[in-house]
């Protein structure tokens, strides 16, 4: 019976908040539908929108009802507490107003006029779920609620969560505040990519003092997952009675880490801790390149230098079944680039078949990691040389008694 009650309540939700919007980009196919036959079941949940998202890819492992419009609850306050360390002084002092002191729902027990840096507002925004501290903080990035709503569904539409659309930044309801599993595992990945926001969601406790006030406080977490679940360092709850029980999680094992999101669901610790483990059960990561890393020395023509090397613009990696050899890496490259080349020059692309993209592959630029200046004319004067000179060694060397051309016999 509990059951079939959660079954009608995720489709009256859907009734009640529509579907899609008009427009919205799809999430991706996700990879259970290629691998199927290669992975095990996923776990039942009886949630009514959930994802499980790869943080370093953005594949999508496996979705039910991702694109349905809900109410979000707190879960909003990863996108405040991103555009607040993007945009804000985390020294900054800010007075709270009224209208962050009364606001209802969770609290970190602001009290108006007092005075508290951004850096604190952040931490009982993200650990302590308060809904007066995301008011805080928003007036004090944007000036007002309304302008900071603003803010966030621009930011939100830039990366990517274009079925969303925001209100306020603490989650409580609202007709028009609606967000879906897709744009908040979304929405996450990029704040988790920001180190202090990965940070401050994976501390379980924090002591706070109040110089000012006189007073310490201790912010305990209300994400219960980082006590018990292995790998746990992320991200945010949310309950509310239009929402349901709501959590975007995070785990890490190894070189993986996985994101799952669930709205609405009957036991949000049970459900995305089974998602989680089943995630890692049975997908790898395969990283083929590292942004930043050197790949190969390409001659350069007319430069000061004879070569540049050549590395990856951003990572390189796809999400695989358990086990699974990783696939092979296509480069593009020319043989060889004209002087001038700065320094984050576009060279070339290297690319790997996968099923989860349009087209059947993904692919990342290829880039100069130095800068070479075109050569003068000493240069020139001065590398011909350095090859006569090579080439006479070499020759001497083949002179010398007992080489062979690639090395000396006994």
């Amino acid at each position: 019976m509990r059951r079939i009650v959660r079954l009608l309540t995720a489709l009256l939700a859907l009734a009640a908040t529509g579907w899609p919007a008009a427009g919205a980009a799809a999430a991706p196919v996700p990879l259970i539908e290629h691998f199927r036959q290669q992975v095990e079941p996923p776990p039942r949940l009886w949630a009514n929108g959930a994802i499980l998202l790869d943080a370093a890819t953005g594949d999508v492992l496996w979705a039910h009802n991702a694109h349905a419009r809900l109410h979000p609850a707190s879960t909003t306050k990863v996108l405040t507490g991103l555009i607040a360390l993007e945009r804000g002084d985390l020294n900054a002092k800010v007075r709270i107003s009224r209208r962050a002191a009364t606001t209802p729902g969770s609290s970190m027990y602001l009290r108006e006029g007092e005075v508290h840096t951004l850096h604190d507002l952040v931490y009982g925004l993200l650990l302590r779920s308060g809904n007066d501290a995301a008011v805080a903080i928003a007036e004090a990035i944007a000036g007002s609620v309304e302008d900071f709503a603003e803010l966030m569904n621009e930011r939100a539409r830039r990366l990517g969560a274009r079925n969303s659309h925001f209100v306020n930044p603490h989650g409580l309801t609202h007709p028009e505040h609606l967000s879906t599993a897709y744009d908040l595992a979304v929405i996450t990945r990029a704040a988790l990519q920001n180190p202090l926001f990965a940070e401050i969601v994976a501390t379980p406790v924090k002591e706070l003092t109040y110089e000012e006030l006189g007073r310490k406080v201790v912010l305990y977490n209300t994400n219960r997952l980082l006590t018990w679940l292995e790998g746990a360092d992320g991200v945010k709850t949310g309950t509310t009675d239009a929402a349901g029980a709501c959590l975007i999680s995070s785990a890490t094992r190894g070189e993986q880490k996985l994101i799952a999101v669930v709205l609405g669901a009957s036991n949000r610790w049970r459900e995305s801790a089974a998602l989680l483990e089943w995630g890692f059960r049975n997908f790898q990561v395969a990283r083929l390149g590292r942004a930043g890393e050197v790949l190969v020395h390409l001659p350069v023509k007319g430069g000061k230098r004879r070569s540049v090397p050549v590395s990856f613009g951003r990572e390189l990696a796809v999400v695989l079944p358990q086990p699974a050899e990783p696939p092979r890496m296509e480069v593009d490259l020319a043989a060889s680039v004209p002087a001038p080349v700065r320094a984050g020059q576009v060279v070339g692309r290297a690319r790997v078949a996968t099923p989860g993209e349009s087209g059947g592959e993904r692919w990342v630029e290829l880039v100069a990691a130095q800068s070479v200046p075109a050569a003068s004319w000493l240069d020139r004067v001065l590398q011909v040389l350095l090859s006569l000179v090579e080439a006479e060694d070499i020759l001497e060397l083949h002179l010398v008694p007992g080489y062979n051309g690639q090395g000396y016999r006994r």
